[in-house]
């Protein structure tokens, strides 16, 4: 099955990439870009959002309006661990970043850009209690679980531009480049009721929703300016594959925090060197 489903991709990216530029030109320049060609490409391995923020749990205050806001720069992780963006440790190819679009203005300067967004519902849902009939077991009714609501979205914007290098390899074009972004990332947590009770005066107990946040928020962005480099190499006219790595990159990020008229803000400059290993897979029409 697998042999097969190989042989079918295999396939439909000869086709694609024998109909993506027309082999019009004999000789090496057929894989060698054009002024007025679109390239698409699928881009792998770099890192999205924030490298420790998959569920942008940490972004969120606590449930009780006298908890610290923040995150605790002693106990866990500091600020920075959770302000962190991408690591040649923690790199997967199977990763994917994101589309890229690029669109050559001369034979060798082109302009790209890349849009990536990503947005999570979770619907809230109430405790509901369940039912003792004294019957041993046999008939009682169990209780259903509180889930809290939750909206999460994260989104990715680069723009920035290539200049192609022509050498004795008619397939291979070596890049350099200058890249611009910003990312977002945001989460809201509505608390439902849970049936959780704390103790208060006199022995008695009050529901925890009469104490607690029952709605809660974070967020987290970046800016960031870089210089690219890389490779490319045309397997068929229309089809090819590119490395690429930034040997300079600046990033300025920061958190938010909001909770009960509460406002938490930190704040991070990174130099990263070489950093962000790509693959990109693209199809030039």
């Amino acid at each position: 099955m697998i042999k097969k489903l190989s042989i079918f991709l295999i396939a439909v990216l000869t086709v694609a990439s024998l109909g993506a530029q027309p082999a019009e030109r004999s000789g090496s320049a057929v894989y060698a870009p054009r002024a007025g060609q679109v390239q698409v490409s699928a881009v792998l391995g770099s890192s999205l959002y924030f490298e420790f923020l998959d569920n942008l749990t940490p972004l969120l205050p606590g449930y009780l309006p006298g908890d610290e806001l923040g995150i605790d720069p002693i106990y866990g992780n500091s600020v920075g661990y959770y302000l962190q963006m991408g690591s040649l440790n923690n790199n997967s190819v199977a990763n994917i970043a994101g589309i890229q679009t690029k669109v050559f203005l001369t034979n060798r300067l082109a302009l790209h850009s890349m849009f990536a967004m990503q947005i999570d519902v979770t619907p809230q849902r109430d405790y509901i209690e369940g039912i003792d009939l004294e019957s041993g077991g046999l008939l009682d009714l169990g209780g259903i679980q509180w889930v809290e609501g939750r909206l999460t979205n994260k989104y990715l914007v680069n723009i920035g531009s290539d200049y192609y290098f022509n050498n004795c390899n008619g397939r291979l074009f070596p890049y350099i480049g200058v890249l611009g972004g910003f990312q977002h990332a945001r989460v809201q947590a509505y608390l439902p009721y849970t049936g959780i009770e704390i103790p208060v005066e006199d022995d008695q107990t009050d529901p925890i929703e009469l104490y607690a946040l029952d709605k809660r928020a974070g967020e987290a962005y970046a800016i960031s300016g870089a210089i690219t480099a890389g490779v490319e190499y045309n397997i068929l006219p229309g089809l090819n594959i590119a490395l690429e790595v930034r040997p300079f990159n600046y990033y300025y990020t920061a958190i938010r925090m909001y909770a009960d008229g509460q406002e938490y803000n930190a704040y991070e400059m990174q130099f990263k060197f070489f950093a962000f290993p790509q693959l990109k897979i693209g199809f030039r029409f």
